[in-house]
């Protein structure tokens, strides 16, 4: 049980906390978190720089399409965890997993982790679900990590981090006043430590005797337990952009309006306007149009290289984004390529993270850990184009398949009568039919001179109608006719 004693407090590991929290490269790292996440849902008016107060930032959002085709590919649906592990375990998971509604919550994890470097998941004791955890998420931008001296991946001390509003003491009834505060929540393997400001507020002593967090990281960092956010290197991109495309915004605005300088004035005269002519200079003064040359087309190329870096850097084709169309299948897989090299590492680092949670969960539960987790992540589901389905058609015009083979591969429950008669079936409704090809793999066209591989002409010679003025086409036709009558007079 918690017990309100302030002796339990780790003294030594508390102050190295504190003093990290308040440090200028944590506070720094936290606001690039905040900074990424704000970009994201599009509030990057504040982080241009304007000329004047007559200039309106000119801002487009490259950051929430990119991190979001990057954070989806993973959890865009539902998925199959095949857990290996005692049965009351597996059978606890389970329950957890519909209770917190598993897949939506890593579909945030993973959103989240690519924009702040880091999510921890605290799985809380929570008596009224079934399941008897509650997962909670804290991001980059609310968790600070004092290292562990042995191994810096590990932390000895986790911080979670937030700014409340609460009300002035001794303040006039009628003109509250609120005051902001910085909560910390302080972690050890000994206690857990709670400051208002720099107040103590409350002090438990860590009944589990080890820090119940796991760390989904957006990409790892050897010797680091906060792990880099991707969504960086985009957001830096388009903060260029948006300044470039305010700045050009600006000079087009003055181009519009061309100034004048107008030279040569003796003191005291003065610019006379009329009506029939624009000036009336006085003797000696000319007037001359100023040339700003703005270079609109120059501006407009180097925006135009920001924005193909901004996908290169991200390794995330722009066609994924945009759409088109490439040449062939074939084509799209290399232009999509670097994505699916995002998608098979993150696969392997998730599956990793989910197997660790699952046995934190359990861990704080008292139950034995589980053995193994795989994850059926959408493999398929994340190309443009899948080169199966092209070799399967490749195989099947070639006669190296057949169609009640492929049916079988796709379905292992089918014998080859059962695809033959659904491939029937098909055919009944109006499908198109398919000739039934199978290739012997041990025989080839020179051992057995009567098989030969399909040939298109001589389906076009098979098609082409027969001449009725041929001396052969009209003695096959007779002896059709001798064959009708004879079985008549049979008959």
């Amino acid at each position: 049980m918690p017990n309100n004693t302030f002796n339990s407090i780790p003294q030594e590991i508390t102050a190295k906390a504190l003093a990290n929290n308040f440090s200028e490269e944590e506070k720094s790292r936290r606001e690039a978190a905040v900074t990424n996440k704000d970009y994201y849902y599009g509030l990057t008016e504040d982080y241009v720089d304007t000329f004047n107060a007559e200039t309106a930032p000119m801002t487009v959002n490259y950051t929430k399409p990119i991190v979001s085709k990057r954070s989806t590919m993973l959890y865009n649906r539902k998925l199959v965890r095949d857990i290996t592990g005692p049965s009351k375990s597996i059978s606890i998971l389970e329950k957890v997993y519909e209770d917190n509604m598993i897949d939506e919550l890593m579909l945030k994890v993973d959103l989240l982790a690519e924009l702040t470097g880091s999510v921890l998941i605290l799985p809380t004791p929570e008596p009224t679900m079934e399941g008897g955890i509650r997962l909670q998420l804290w991001d980059g931008s609310t968790i600070s990590i004092v290292p562990d001296e042995e191994d810096s991946n590990k932390a000895a001390a986790i911080s979670l981090v937030k700014i409340i509003d609460r009300l002035m003491e001794g303040w006039d009834q009628g003109n509250p006043q609120n005051e902001r505060l910085i909560q910390q929540q302080i972690w050890t393997s000994e206690a857990v430590v709670m400051y208002q400001g720099a107040e103590l507020a409350k002090s438990e002593t860590n009944t589990l005797g080890f820090l119940p967090f796991v760390n989904f990281m957006g990409e790892e960092i050897y010797g680091q337990y906060v792990g880099f956010a991707p969504a960086a290197i985009v957001r830096k991109l388009n903060a260029h952009i948006n300044q470039k495309m305010t700045d050009l915004s600006y000079t087009i605005k003055l181009q519009a309006a061309t100034p004048i300088v107008i030279e040569g004035y003796q003191s005291g005269e003065d610019l006379i306007v009329t009506p029939g002519r624009a000036m009336s200079l006085p003797v000696g003064a000319t007037a001359n149009v100023l040339d700003l040359d703005p270079k609109i087309e120059e501006t407009l190329e180097v925006i135009q290289f920001l924005e193909e870096k901004v996908y290169d850097t991200s390794s995330v084709p722009k066609i994924s984004i945009v759409g088109g169309e490439g040449e062939s299948g074939r084509e799209l897989l290399v232009r999509w390529f670097p994505l699916t090299q995002v998608f098979r590492e993150k696969a392997v680092r998730y599956e990793k993270y989910e197997f660790q949670l699952a046995n934190m969960i359990l861990k704080i539960l008292g139950e034995q850990p589980i053995e193994a987790l795989k994850i059926d992540y959408p493999d398929q589901d994340n190309l443009p184009f899948s080169p199966n389905d092209e070799n399967m058609e490749r195989d099947l015009r070639l006669g190296l398949t057949s169609p009640s083979h492929e049916l079988m591969r796709i379905n292992s429950d089918l014998d080859k009568k059962e695809a033959i008669a659904i491939i029937e079936e098909n055919l009944d409704e109006g499908v198109e039919p398919v000739e039934e090809v199978v290739a012997d793999p041990d025989s080839t066209p020179e051992d057995d001179p009567e098989e030969e591989l399909p040939n298109p002409g001589k389906k076009k010679e098979k098609d082409k109608e027969a001449d009725p003025d041929d001396p052969k086409e009209k003695k096959k036709k007779k002896k059709n006719q001798d064959d009708s009558k004879k079985k008549k007079e049979d008959k």
